[in-house]
């Protein structure tokens, strides 16, 4: 029998022992059976800027194709795909205010509603006009400078039950980068709350060369009071050590002083958010495909206006090109190549096993399927 095979799938309290999951074994069902995520939540999917009048921004998110407009200052977002030869609607024309002309026969639909209210090419007596035809609409708000889109079925949540409170602040100052990666939704989740690796893999860089970083913690998981958090507490901390064998690491450098990260925490349907000084930085992982997901990052101070100046241009100069880019490519490296199960964990895989227990606990259940999924 195989190594990987022999991996039993049990998790326990994680004392000095090594334990894993192998394929086709889960005590997490709900969770491996989400490679498209949790459709009934709020998800961020760009800045407001970033959607420009009359003009459409077509997305993949979740598994389904969504297209967003802005009418008289407005924003949409609706099915991307006409319901006449099914071409993708993020490229039509705006003839009439407040709709959309598909860009291949005119067929017009109201951003409002998505029904179709005329067929250009057919006359102004045309059926189709007349019919119950029409396209999936999707709940959206504009908050923080962000458009945010509900993907569930039904209505809505409140936009306040899953977007931090920071975001919803009148004086919130938001920065930020928004790209496209492979790899798993759930894998990038997990890398961005996962112990081990900033001791490791973000060692070298610009970004933490100030940074006094430990050679391995071991912390306790805890939910936070009103329960949409998952956060940890340090139990134990190791700034370096003799390996029997091999010698002492890591080498002392004398010029990293600086604190690292703090209040590292994790909700659903995938965020994060991590504590630098007197700003945050979040991540969101927004699936798009099977293996692939929309990675959206922000800073976030509440601050006045002369702050919120020096922060765009402190983002500009230093954060975006060597935190959100550099540091975090560190990591999209990583996401991209990484195959599980099988895996094999280890004590500071705590981490991401209280992650997967924390959604199976407390994630709103997927609806049936849409029919354009």
């Amino acid at each position: 029998m195989s190594a990987a095979s022999s991996v039993e799938n049990k998790v326990h309290d994680f004392p000095n022992q090594v334990t894993g999951r192998a394929p086709g074994k889960t005590q997490f069902p709900l969770y491996d059976s989400t490679p498209l995520g949790f459709r009934d939540y709020w998800y961020p999917v760009m800045f407001s800027h970033q959607l420009r009048e009359k003009k459409g921004v077509g997305l993949t998110l979740l598994g389904q194709k969504v297209a967003f407009f802005r009418s008289a200052g407005k924003a949409y977002a609706i099915e991307n795909r006409c319901v006449h030869r099914g071409v993708p609607l993020d490229g039509s024309f705006c003839d009439f205010a407040g709709t959309i002309s598909c860009p291949y026969h005119g067929w017009v639909y109201n951003l409002a509603d998505g029904k179709v209210v005329a067929a250009l090419t057919d006359g102004p007596d045309s059926a189709v006009a007349r019919g119950n035809l029409g396209v999936r609409t999707y709940p959206l708000e504009e908050r923080g400078g962000l458009i945010w889109v509900f993907m569930g079925e039904g209505d809505a949540h409140a936009l306040a039950e899953d977007v931090p409170d920071e975001f919803l602040c009148e004086d919130a100052a938001i920065v930020g980068r928004v790209t496209e990666r492979p790899g798993d939704w759930r894998h990038a989740a997990e890398n961005g709350y996962d112990e081990g690796h900033v001791k490791y893999l973000h060692r070298r860089g610009v970004w933490t060369f100030w940074r006094r970083a430990p050679a391995w913690g071991h912390s306790k998981e805890r939910e936070t009071e009103d329960g949409k958090w998952l956060t940890r507490d340090l139990e134990e901390i190791g700034w370096g050590a003799e390996y029997p064998g091999l010698g002492f690491w890591p080498k002392k450098n004398f010029w990293r002083w600086r604190p690292g990260a703090r209040g590292i925490r994790v909700r659903l349907p995938g965020a994060l958010r991590v504590q630098y000084g007197k700003w945050a930085h979040y991540e969101w992982y927004v699936p798009t495909t099977e293996g692939n997901h929309r990675y959206l990052q922000f800073i976030v101070k509440r601050t006045g206006s002369l702050g919120r100046l020096w922060l765009q241009i402190k983002y500009a100069c230093y954060i975006r090109p060597f935190f959100h880019t550099r540091f975090n490519n560190q990591d999209a490296w990583m996401v991209e190549g990484m195959q599980t199960p099988p895996e094999v964990l280890y004590r500071p895989d705590r981490s991401i096993v209280s992650w997967r227990r924390f959604v199976e606990k407390h994630a709103r259940r997927n609806q049936p399927e849409p029919e354009n999924a």
